[in-house]
């Protein structure tokens, strides 16, 4: 057992098959270095040069304005399918994913954390066509949940035609129900089907994801993670329409109706609050805003509140436990539910005790928390330094530029384990700052002592604590405006103590009086910044070297000491340093300054950090035409926008309007008069979109393209209402359908086939380009979706004529003139046609003269002899008036919408009116038999003999009686005689068939009713001995 095992050594294959072929494989090997080869064929070479630039172009899009702001909202993700596919179930799964929350029911939109930068907001939507409309217009993401036993259904494809016409956002697929599927085979034909159908109704290489099982009601954590993460990195593209209008998407409706005054009237209008995301563009406080299912209406206030599901406030690598918020206030999130009467707070019994006493650690956090109150208390405190002196107070103490030595390395061993306060932000408004103060410290300091760990004032930039935190969120070089900004106050590595500014250094204690205080009105005008302080102007001052260089900046700072910046001068050095020199000690000499601001500059930050940020400076010098150059066309597009958003950020934030809010923003509106069933019929699964609509409230007559959509199965017809989905609004019209033939446009009873035509609706202004949808509100046995097209123009008179023809017929006729009749009924009509262009059958033009008598005859000149059975028309056109009808569908309210003429008679059972003269009569044409041709005589004799009529008698006719002989005759009869006998014996097989399947039948039928005896008797038994072992003994 002691003795080491060995292995047998491999031998590799020098001959036979396989080593030949692996000799092969490495033969051209050097030939296949792409660093080293190049391609030998100019023509594969082009091909290749082809391919790659075609694919470069497949990428590239007309650049659209990107308004999404610094902080964004939460991106909304539809998950759209059929009924019992999995889409409460895909939601829970993705809420605990990012939340570790469970929820029980999925009522209305649900927020979470999803990232550093991102939220996401999740609705399900219900399988009507009104909410897929909806909810197809605030969609960025769309889910499309597939039933993978089921196939595809028509909700499905309605809802990809409803996002086509409203903007197509991103759609990913998602297969659910395949734990069904047993035979992996199968499996696999079933996946490559639904791709290939998927991908041909969105587009090649369109996500598709396959989840294949439920484990604990949710599906399996593995490929929600990967599902996430597709969701996480998901680019969305800018959308017109949304980018151009303001809306929000309400997570919680409120009723703010006094509830006395419904008391008195159940059916008094209410004033109700919606709360929500705002999103597309500004919006005013007094707005006209749309509702979809409700109507316009105009907003009576909106407000700024807290974000409720806010994303971290500093960068991090990955998001903490605390902050994966989530915020659902109509769904059940740990116990906390929002209703439109009330919110129900589950609260779980709790074991604690009131009277209970507080333990050592709980006592330590209570008296930790009263610190912020101590420091608030302190700051209201004033005291007078001289007697009838100006009382001072903390708030009065500006921060100093720099300090000595000594408190110095106190106060960096201090900071770097002390924490920022992170409450400290007015610095960023360019105001003073409230100082705070510290609990006392003894007078003596041993090593390593805190000065000011808790509660330091100043922030400090460029500290090595700093450094640490950005390499955990990011790279140092990143840093912020505001850091920039301040960077300058902040980075001078020395933080105020309120207890040093007031009561002296410790060193200092035995020789310093008790409330002596420094001058610092010096140190004042040296933090006096602006809040729009630019680089560009200070970018010079961060600029180290030696040489001209020094001087040069030297003697700028020396001129602009009275600027922004000032001179960052120690508040002890009042008397040419001499006061600051006995605080440091033996190390105030100006080498030694020398030496220090070698490693540390005046503004605090460390050399590495000085050369980052004068790279930075120096990116913002050198950005030179040559870097124009090299940028091409859509690059310089693209630079473009950005700077004009840049630009109208900068404008809008100017604005001292505060009405305006801004897209990102929570936001509660408030709305008056709003009708009661608005609240009554409150279902949270419904959408409710508050969408703004600028110069879009005015009716008008709207000319659009259209076109029957190919899975329609009728054609539309003129007069017909139909439910057009455009914009925000869902509006029932009466269209009517026309062709625009150059001249005019040419009404068209019903639309054509397989092709585009006009329509004129009549409804509130829309923007020419904007797509819609139109469809019937009726129940769908088929597809839904009738019909789609684009907003062409916006006008207040549309001109459709309708073909009219006119038939006459001749009376008398004298050379090129004729009389017609039954065209008119009276002179006054013909007079309003004189003049008019008339034609016959066979093509002759004509013109209408006088009238002739007053029974409708008239006189009219052609250019050639008519007949008198010739049929003359007169081609006119009729304007048709449109019909301006505009019903909003108030689906959120009470529905009331115009029926169609089908509709109405098959309700009433009226049957269709049948008009003979309306039917399509078939065509008889009688035979015209032509008199043979008369050949003069004289003509006869002078032409040749072959061109002569023949007086040849016509042969005879060519079908004649066939007579058989005898023995054709006995070989017809032996033919019959055999087709007899197959006959009869077919004749019986049949029979016997027959009677042999009858006899099989009754079999089969008593062996059946002979087993369901015995099944029913099993089944019985069966249910009898499990009720006996189930019943209690």
């Amino acid at each position: 057992m002691d003795a080491k095992q060995t292995h047998k050594a491999h031998r590799v294959r020098k001959a036979g098959a396989r080593a030949n072929k692996k000799q092969q494989k490495n033969k051209n090997a050097e030939k296949n270095n792409p660093k080293a080869f190049t391609m030998q064929s100019a023509q594969k070479a082009e091909r290749m040069a082809r391919r790659k630039a075609e694919l470069n172009e497949k990428k590239f899009h007309v650049p659209m304005v990107n308004r999404t702001p610094t902080i964004p909202p939460p991106i909304v993700v539809a998950v759209v399918g059929p009924p019992q596919c999995g889409k409460t179930t895909l939601i829970k799964s993705l809420v605990r994913r990012y939340t570790k929350s469970t929820l029980s029911e999925i009522r209305g939109p649900v927020t979470v954390v999803s990232g550093k930068n991102q939220r996401l907001t999740f609705i399900e939507c219900v399988n009507d066509t009104n909410t897929m409309a909806d909810v197809a217009k605030v969609a960025d993401l769309v889910v499309l949940v597939i039933d993978a036993s089921y196939g595809f259904e028509m909700e499905t494809f309605e809802f990809l035609n409803l996002l086509q016409t409203h903007g197509m956002p991103k759609v990913m697929g998602v297969l659910t129900h395949l734990d069904g599927f047993r035979d992996n085979k199968r499996l696999k034909t079933v996946k490559g089907n639904f791709k290939h159908r998927f991908w041909t109704e969105v587009y090649d290489g369109a996500k598709l994801f396959y989840l294949s099982g439920i484990e604990n009601g949710r599906y399996l954590d593995r490929e929600v993670m990967n599902f996430s993460r597709f969701i996480s990195v998901m680019k969305l593209r800018p959308l017109a329409w949304r980018n151009s209008h303001p809306y929000m998407l309400a997570d919680r409706v409120q009723d703010l109706t006094d509830p006395e005054v419904l008391e008195n009237n159940p059916k008094a209008n209410r004033t109700v609050a919606m709360y929500g995301y705002l999103r597309g563009t500004h919006i005013k406080g007094k707005d006209r805003v749309h509702i979809p299912g409700a109507g316009d209406y105009q907003l009576n206030d909106t407000e700024l509140l807290a974000d409720p599901c806010p994303i971290p406030d500093k960068e991090r690598k990955r998001l903490d436990e605390r902050h994966k918020l989530i915020y659902a206030p109509m769904s059940e999130v740990n116990g906390v539910m929002y209703d439109k009467d009330a919110v129900y707070i589950d609260v779980k019994k709790s074991h604690h005790e009131e009277n209970a006493e507080e333990g050592e650690g709980e006592r330590m956090l209570s008296e930790l928390q009263k610190v912020n109150a101590i420091a608030d208390r302190l700051a209201s405190q004033e005291f007078s330094l001289f007697s009838g002196a100006k009382p001072v107070t903390a708030e009065n103490v500006r921060r100093p530029a720099l300090f000595d030595d000594a408190s110095g390395s106190e106060d960096n061993s201090g900071s770097e384990d002390g924490s920022d306060d992170e409450s400290d932000d007015s610095a960023s408004e360019g105001e003073p700052e409230e100082t705070e103060s510290a609990e006392g410290s003894s007078g003596e300091e041993s090593d390593g002592a805190e000065s000011d760990s808790d509660d330091e004032i100043l922030r400090r930039v460029g500290s090595d604590n700093d450094s640490d935190n950005d390499s955990s969120g990011g790279s140092a070089d990143e840093l912020s405006d505001d850091t920039l900004r301040l960077s300058p106050i902040h980075g001078l590595s020395k933080r105020a103590n309120l207890m040093d500014l007031v009561y002296g250094s410790a060193t200092g204690a035995g020789t310093t009086p008790m409330y002596k205080i420094k001058d610092t009105d010096d140190s004042i005008k040296s933090l006096a910044f602006k809040d729009d302080l630019d680089l560009h102007a200070i970018h010079k001052l961060f600029i180290t070297g030696t040489g001209d260089s020094d001087s040069e900046n030297g003697s700028d700072a020396e001129q602009n000491e009275d600027d922004t910046l000032g001179d960052f001068e120690d508040l002890e050095a009042e008397d040419g340093g001499d006061e600051s020199s006995t605080e440091k000690g033996n190390s105030g000499s100006d080498d030694e300054r020398k030496d220090e601001d070698e490693d540390e500059n005046r503004f605090g930050l460390p050399a590495d950090k000085m050369k980052k940020l004068k790279k930075k400076f120096d990116k913002i010098d050198n950005s030179d035409a040559d870097d124009e150059e090299k940028k091409d066309f859509y690059q310089q597009q693209k630079e473009q926008l950005q700077q004009y958003v840049d630009n109208t950020r900068l404008e809008m934030a100017e604005l001292a309007d505060i009405n305006y809010r801004w897209s990102g923003e929570y936001i509660k509106v408030v709305i008056e008069n709003m009708p009661c069933e608005f609240m009554e019929g409150f279902n949270p699964a419904l959408p409710v979109i508050v969408g703004g609509i600028p110069n879009e409230e005015g009716l008008s007559l709207i000319s659009v393209r259209i076109k029957r959509h190919r899975w329609y199965p009728k054609i539309l017809k003129t007069g017909d209402p139909i439910v057009v989905s455009v914009g925000w609004r869902r509006f029932q019209t009466i269209p009517t359908y026309f062709m625009n033939d150059r001249i005019k446009n040419r009404m068209l009873k019903y639309t054509p086939e397989h092709m585009h035509c006009s329509a004129a609706i009549y409804g509130p202004y829309i923007p020419p380009g904007t797509g819609f949808c139109a469809y019937y509100l009726t129940k769908k046995r088929s597809f839904g979706i009738a019909a789609t097209g684009t907003v062409l123009e916006n006008s207040q008179s549309i001109d459709v004529e309708k073909k009219l023809k006119l038939t006459g017929y001749p009376e008398k006729i004298h050379r090129n003139t004729a009389y017609i009749k039954k065209m008119f009924n009276s002179a006054l009509e013909v007079s309003r046609f004189e003049g008019a262009a008339i034609k016959t059958v066979s093509g002759i033009r004509g013109q209408v003269k006088k009238a002739a008598g007053n029974t409708g005859m008239f006189r009219a000149t052609f250019e050639d002899k008519v007949k008198i059975s010739d049929i003359v028309f007169l081609r006119a056109f009729y304007k048709i008036p449109i019909k301006q009808f505009y019903n909003p569908i108030t689906s959120l309210l009470s529905v009331t919408y115009m029926r169609t003429i089908a509709e109405i008679r098959r309700s009433k059972n009226v049957p269709v009116p049948n008009n003979v003269d309306s039917h399509y009569k078939p065509i008889k044409r009688e035979v015209k038999r032509f008199n043979p041709l008369q050949v003069p005589k004289a003509l006869q004799a002078e032409l040749p003999f072959k061109s002569k009529p023949k007086l040849i008698k016509t042969n005879a006719p060519t079908k004649r009686a066939v007579i058989m002989d005898k023995k054709d005759k006995q070989v017809a009869t032996l033919f019959n005689e055999i087709n007899l006998l197959s006959k009869d014996k077919a004749k019986k097989q049949k029979e016997k068939a027959q009677k042999q399947q009858v006899e099989y039948m009754k079999k089969r039928r008593a062996a059946e009713e002979e087993a369901d005896a015995r099944r029913k008797k099993k089944r019985k038994s069966f249910f009898r001995r499990e009720g006996q072992n189930e019943r209690p003994r």
